[in-house]
This record gives C-alpha cells, sequence and structure tokens, in this order.
C-alpha cells in the first residue's frame, strides 16, 4: 500500500511511459478492429508492480531519466531508500537500430546496465529473444534432476508411473515455468524436447543403443511431447487473459492493445505472441474466429484444450512415426542398389559421391 501510494505521488503530473490503444471487442485476429476510433481506448504503461518490485518503462534514455528522478523524489518525500545495488537498467534498441549503452543516475549514482536480468524468475535479454531464458530453463530443470538421481531415479523400489509422477511435479514444471507468455520458435521447441526425452530415458532405463524411437519413449512414459505441452498452456493462459476484467493490465496489453506510435519494419519480422497464439490454436483444432467465446466458460474450455491436445500428439506421433518408415525404406532401398561411383585409378566402388570425392584424394 505504500509502495502504490509513493508511485502515485512520483507520476502524478508525469507523462512518461509507452502509450498503447486497445479494443476488447472485434476479436484478437482482426487487423481492422482498430479503425473504429469510437471503440479504441488509450493508455499509459509505466510501471509493472509485483508485491513490492517495481520495473519502470519508456521509450527514450531522456524519459527514463525523468521517470527515476520523480521516483528518487517520492522515495525521499515517504522516508524509502534506493538501493542502486540492486537497480538495473536495460536498453532494448528496435530492430534495426544500434545499440547505445544508456546513462541513468539514481540518487547522484550511475546504475548498472545489465544485457540480461532475471525478474519474477524469467530471464529478459536486451536482444529480445528467449534464448537465455531457454538455456537457463535447461540448467534449472537439469539441476534439479540431477539432485533427484540418487534418490529417486537410481532406486529400484520404486515403480516407473511413481518416477514420472515425480518428473512431472519437480522438473518438468521448472522446465516450463513461464512458458504460457514465450514466443517459441522452433529451435526452442527441439531444444526443450531434446532434455524431455532425454530425461524420460533416464528414468526408463532406455539406452541409445536399444534404439528405441523417441514416439516409443513417450508412450511408455505416458507423458506428451514439450512441442503439444507448448501449445497447451500457451491457449490456456490465453483463455484465462480472456476471461480478465477489461481494466486489467494483462488484457489491455497481450491480448487487446498494441503500441500507439511506431510500425515494423519492411521485410522478415520476428515473431510475436499473437501470431504464436494464432498459429497454436490452429495446431490445437481451435477456430481463431470464435476462441474468444468458448474460453469465457472455463469447463469448456479445459475440454477443448484436452481433446485439441491428445489430437495434436496424435497428428504428431503419426508424422514421426510416417517419417521413420520413410527413412527405413530409403535405407533399404540404398543397400541393395549397385554402387555406380568407381574409382577410375584403382576401380574402387563407393555407393556414395562424397565417398569416391575423399578416396580420390589417396591418388594425389
Amino acid at each position: 500500500m505504500v509502495l502504490c501510494a509513493m508511485l502515485i505521488d512520483a507520476f502524478r503530473d508525469c507523462q512518461d511511459g509507452f502509450n498503447i490503444r486497445y479494443r476488447t471487442s472485434g476479436g484478437l485476429f482482426n487487423l481492422r478492429r482498430f479503425q473504429a476510433v469510437s471503440k479504441v481506448f488509450e493508455t499509459v504503461i509505466r510501471e509493472f508492480l509485483f508485491a513490492d518490485d517495481c520495473a519502470l518503462n519508456a521509450t527514450s534514455e531522456q524519459k527514463m531519466q525523468h521517470e527515476m528522478d520523480c521516483f528518487s523524489q517520492a522515495c525521499s518525500n515517504f522516508g524509502l531508500t534506493i538501493s542502486t545495488s540492486k537497480t538495473e537498467v536495460m536498453y532494448q534498441p528496435a530492430p534495426g537500430h544500434p545499440y547505445l549503452e544508456p546513462c541513468i543516475t539514481a540518487m547522484g549514482q550511475r546504475l548498472p546496465v545489465a544485457d540480461n536480468f532475471t525478474y519474477l524468475g524469467s530471464t529478459l535479454s536486451r536482444s529480445v529473444v528467449i534464448d537465455t531464458e531457454i538455456n537457463n530453463r535447461i540448467a534449472k530443470a537439469s539441476a534439479a534432476f540431477g539432485r533427484l538421481r540418487k534418490n529417486v531415479w537410481d532406486q529400484r523400489g520404486l515403480s516407473y508411473a511413481t518416477k514420472i509422477k515425480v518428473y512431472r511435479a519437480v522438473v518438468l514444471t521448472v522446465l516450463l515455468y513461464a512458458s504460457e507468455s514465450w514466443t517459441v520458435y522452433s529451435r526452442h521447441a527441439q531444444q526443450l524436447n531434446h532434455f524431455h526425452l532425454s530425461c524420460l530415458r533416464k528414468i526408463l532405463w532406455i539406452r541409445w543403443q536399444d534404439k528405441i524411437p523417441d514416439t516409443e519413449v513417450l508412450k511408455q512414459a505416458q507423458v506428451t511431447s514439450i512441442h503439444t505441452l507448448l501449445l497447451k498452456t500457451q491457449v490456456r493462459w490465453a483463455g484465462h487473459v480472456v476471461r480478465m476484467p477489461e481494466h486489467q493490465l494483462p488484457k489491455q496489453l497481450l491480448i487487446c492493445g498494441e503500441l500507439s506510435r511506431g510500425k515494423r519494419s519492411a521485410g522478415g519480422q520476428k515473431k510475436r505472441f499473437k501470431g504464436s497464439l494464432k498459429r497454436s490454436l490452429k495446431a490445437l483444432n481451435i477456430d481463431v474466429n470464435n476462441w474468444e467465446t468458448s474460453a469465457m466458460s472455463r469447463p469448456t474450455w479445459r475440454h477443448t484444450l484436452a481433446i485439441g491436445a491428445l489430437a495434436a500428439e496424435t497428428c504428431r506421433t503419426v508424422a514421426g512415426q510416417g517419417k521413420r518408415a520413410d527413412r527405413k525404406a530409403r535405407a533399404a532401398s540404398s543397400s541393395t542398389t549397385s554402387p555406380t561411383n568407381v574409382c577410375p585409378s584403382c576401380g574402387r566402388k563407393f555407393r556414395a559421391r562424397i565417398g569416391l570425392t575423399s578416396h580420390l584424394r589417396t591418388h594425389k
């Protein structure tokens, strides 16, 4: 309560921050809904609060310094002290713009500039990508998995079902922490899925010499792949945000809003949360035009997600089995085909052109 009162006093006459336009009606993926001027509202996003933590935001270095000055003055008025050792500054340049290290001071001391910052358990990066966050999630999940090796994974007296339950409760929750708001590329999902499968193989005592495919490992463990889990968690959280009141900041910022100024550059674009959400809805066989209506009922939305996740996992398993069958068929056909690459010097035959190329170096 003291922090909220201090922020009201600090930014009473300050309009810095970044402006967003939002509209709670018209559909999330309707690009023309912001053209209705009478139904679009604007607001200023200046600070993000969580318990006793505060994150200030601005669109330029000058505005950031002005906000910090107002914040410092309000702290002095309320008898509070800013810990400059715990306060850091991060500058995220727009795509195509050079990075210039900002200089922000508080109470006469320059605040340190960070490239990566851990806030509320998630790692933020100045490059606006989640590569560092993915690496940190895997590292923390690996540490949690290693701590249970002696007491759980290597215990012969525990059943596989019990070990899988412990894995889902302890390791998997650490691995996918805050994944609801991630904008995931295919390389990120593959990296997480590789760690997921390696943990399951260790729990089930499956070695690589056994030549058991990933689809069979997931079937034995009765666990879905990371790809399906990411789709399900993101869409489930989006339904939770849709059910929020209109004045809630997550709904205004992530679901219903956009920046008031600025535009996307020409050419290839970075994936946005809305684009990732649309892809997830299609993967779960959910109508992108009516999904908000379905999400208003929590039991209906939970049932829809369960059916969609099961269908997506089944489709992915069938596709993986088909690729494996095609790969084996190609290998069998190549083994029965007589070699056509012959060395002109010694007459040795090779099945692949690359083998002949390497062999020809020995005759030089």
